[in-house]
């Protein structure tokens, strides 16, 4: 079940850095200040957002007392305002100048009928479509058998040996597209022990014969972006959540993908780049966004994943593209240190959950090749560990979230098969454990202060929690029905755990100790947060990042 596999090769690389920054702005500068009041009769538990297109933010508040609202830290720049309460919205604002030291006065009326409420869905998916690597949820999207065809023999002979065929004849994209997923396909197998490459006739046969039976259809066509506003509640907010605000930044690239994100002891966000191949830091006090290019590979496609901050403050992400190397960046040197995988069984060894052990070895679940992988920096040693329900049905249980329990144990979750793993460090041993909810499509995981473990149960909007000493599971279910729980991190500052709700583009805390839930609504519709993590220095901010719309950002709880 385990095999060590040493490490070839590591190196430093002090490398010129290329950045991105926004335009200039220092942490002393977010001092200006806009209010106003939600009317005609006031409103309280509106909504409020101000956006600075400049500067690609949006900051969102709750109105208060007598329907005011305001917000003391933006940064210098123009804002629109725009108020939004029950049915009814206000006009956006013309642009209000806003600089340290002044206050500018916007006051919204809410005149304006909203556009209709999106459903809970997937972005850009309908409602009730099931997106996931689960066998459940693709149950009901069985594609029909390879037609006939060269291409289909190369299919059954060659590219099923790292995954099945319908991983393959799912993807819907033009022949450009086609074309480079074969050469990266191409790329992963000099790095497999078991793909065989294909031949430049058979690459071309290949891509034909896809182009021809699995091109472009209406699944493939980009669907309008809904109204940013139809996701807010129709309902004023009370209670905690009146107390909140929530940031987001837009990057540059907003097809980048930052499918996962973390926060150094700064109080940065960090995200990794599936399209672009960079590594993004928006600096929690300035809000400026900077990006930092890995050193150059073998290949010119850089597909960085998986990011999670280590104990020292450095950062652990992969290169899950061609290259096939995880990498450690130091934020305050911004140096690279990169660490070439061996040759495995399947030649990506690619996934989006990567976790650094208190013992300090860093971890990754490989979601296409059945297996979970350990790497222990001061011995530059690999250890790759198959998970066993994989092995036994003769394909991949997609090794997802992760989590370390109190006792110092990986937990795991099988998404195929409805499955929790537990490995053992110490001895590789791994137990698994069924999920006792039907269709959980569960996604990340995270522990708690006292050492337990919970889940995000996606596919039954569930929140479930592990006791790591009995081994026991208990769902709880949120308010707002399928809100697509992806994410989970444990505040280790107190008892609470927070997750997000990506089906409805919120974030929520649940209290253990009176089993309540309070849901804190996204300034956006489809902004797709996935990965979050609970700033270090600040556990009443709580970072997220969002793949498809391309944005990171936080809420924060208000004293």
């Amino acid at each position: 079940m385990g095999q060590m596999m040493v490490l070839k090769k590591i190196f430093l690389l002090l490398v010129p850095l290329t950045f991105l920054a926004a335009p200039g702005l220092h942490a002393q500068d977010r001092a200006g200040i806009l209010q106003g009041v939600v009317k005609d009769a006031p409103v309280v538990g509106a909504f409020v957002k101000l956006h600075n297109a400049e500067r690609r933010l949006t900051f969102m508040v709750i109105s208060q007392e007598q329907g005011s609202y305001s917000i003391n830290t933006l940064p210098r720049g123009k804002y629109t305002a725009q108020a939004v309460g029950g049915d009814l919205q206000s006009e956006r604002s013309a642009p209000a100048e806003v600089a340290p030291g002044a206050v500018a006065s916007v006051n919204l009326a809410l005149t304006v009928a909203r556009a209709p409420q999106l459903a809970p869905a997937w972005p850009g998916r309908l409602p009730g479509e099931q997106v996931g690597e689960g066998d459940e949820a693709a149950a009901s999207d069985r594609l029909p058998p390879l037609p006939e065809g060269e291409g289909s023999e190369i299919i059954k002979t060659k590219c099923i040996s790292c995954h099945d065929a319908q991983r393959v004849i799912r993807v819907r994209t033009d022949r450009n597209r086609s074309s480079q997923i074969i050469q990266n396909m191409r790329a992963y197998s000099q790095g497999s022990t078991l793909a065989k490459d294909l031949t430049e006739s058979e690459a071309k046969v290949l891509l034909d014969y896809m182009f021809a039976n699995y091109g472009p259809n209406e699944r493939a066509v980009a669907k309008p972006k809904p109204d940013p506003n139809s996701r807010l509640p129709r309902t004023l907010m009370t209670g905690d959540a009146l107390k909140y605000i929530a940031v987001e930044y837009e990057l540059p690239n907003n097809r980048a993908e930052p499918h996962e994100v973390t926060v150094d002891g700064d109080a940065n966000g960090w995200v990794t780049q599936r399209v672009g191949g960079k590594i993004g830091r928006l600096d929690g006090k300035a809000l400026t966004y900077s990006e930092f290019v890995p050193p150059p590979g073998s290949s010119p496609l850089n597909r960085l994943n998986a990011i999670n901050r280590g104990a020292d403050n450095k950062l652990w992400f992969i290169d899950g593209g061609p290259n096939r190397r995880w990498l450690n960046f130091d934020p305050k040197s911004q140096e690279f240190t990169v660490f070439e995988l061996p040759k495995l069984k399947n030649g990506s060894a690619s996934g989006n959950t990567m976790r650094v052990h208190p013992n300090c070895t860093v971890w990754l679940n490989s979601i296409a090749a059945n297996q979970v992988i350990r790497l222990d920096p001061k011995t530059k040693a690999f250890t790759v560990y198959d998970v066993p329900a994989g092995v036994k049905r003769g394909r991949t249980v997609n090794p997802y979230g992760m989590a370390f329990s109190g006792d110092g144990k990986v937990w795991f979750i099988e998404n195929a098969i409805s499955q929790m793993g537990r490995l053992d460090p110490a001895t590789g041993k791994i137990d698994e454990f069924p999920i006792p909810v039907k269709n959980p499509v569960a996604r990340k995981g995270g522990m708690d202060s006292t050492g337990n473990i919970w889940v995000g149960l996606h596919g039954a909007g569930g929140l479930m929690k592990i006791d790591y000493k009995t081994t026991e599971m208990k769902v709880y279910t949120p308010p707002t029905h399928d809100s697509g729980l992806y994410s989970v991190q444990g505040d280790m500052k107190s008892q609470l755990v927070w997750f997000s709700q990506q089906h409805v583009d919120q974030m929520a805390r649940f209290d253990p100790k009176s089993e309540t839930f309070t849901e804190f609504p996204l300034a956006n519709a489809e902004s797709d947060a996935r990965r979050i993590e609970v700033d270090p220095s600040n556990s009443n901010r709580i970072w997220w990042s969002g793949n498809l719309s391309g944005g990171i950002g936080y809420i924060e709880l208000l004293k």
